[in-house]
């Protein structure tokens, strides 16, 4: 599926997407290109392992998020701090600067840190694992999540697969934009197999094509 990401010179903010390049940003099908999806896995973990955030980053990332949202951030592990800046990069790269779509970019996947609750961090070693088991046995880790952090790894496992909600609720309350909220929300809803129509539907596919880049 391919996404046209020409539009015309609007204001950016909620009423608006800025102007963008001509060239078209593609959303990877997951059965055309699985091989390509596995070395983006694999790249993903090196990366994990090697992670580094510089403190210009951190300067670009303290300009974007509200100050309690930066806080998430900044509790995020380093390699989860990469890899959400990997993802605004390729959006920035893509020629998208919409603030909206930026705050999700960085703060997809903060939901992930509610695990350091159970004593349990989702390292880089814990989740390709945990990606690989949802994939194939997601009716029994459904079963087997529970929503209590006294509960360890089933807690874990809760969190790997509630995070974009969990995200999302911590966005809220953290003073982040309704659609970044609801971006976030939904970064890991499958992919339907209609281009996206609106303007919500469309920066969606476009934060969903950048995670799974990265």
């Amino acid at each position: 599926m391919t996404i046209d990401i020409k539009t015309t010179t609007t204001p950016t903010g909620s009423q608006g997407i800025p102007h963008q390049t001509d060239t078209p940003c593609s959303i990877p099908s997951p059965r055309a290109l699985l091989p390509v999806r596995v070395f983006w896995r694999l790249r993903q973990f090196v990366r994990g392992v090697t992670a580094h955030v510089s403190a210009d980053e951190m300067l670009v990332v303290a300009q974007l998020l509200p100050k309690a949202a930066l806080c998430r951030f900044c509790a995020m592990p380093l390699d989860g701090q990469r890899h959400s800046l990997n993802v605004l990069y390729s959006l920035r790269a893509a020629g998208w600067h919409e603030p909206d779509l930026e705050v999700a970019a960085l703060l997809h996947d903060v939901g992930k840190i509610a695990g350091d609750s159970a004593g349990i961090s989702l390292s880089p070693w814990l989740r390709g694992p945990l990606v690989l088991l949802n994939r194939l046995a997601s009716a029994w880790m459904a079963a087997q999540a529970a929503s209590d952090p006294k509960d360890g790894w089933r807690y874990l496992l809760h969190v790997h697969r509630e995070h974009p909600a969990i995200g999302a609720a911590w966005a809220v309350e953290d003073g982040c934009s309704q659609l970044s909220c609801w971006l976030i929300a939904h970064h890991q809803d499958k992919r339907p197999p209609a281009p996206p129509t609106t303007r919500q539907e469309r920066l969606l596919a476009l934060l969903q094509w950048a995670d799974i880049r990265n």
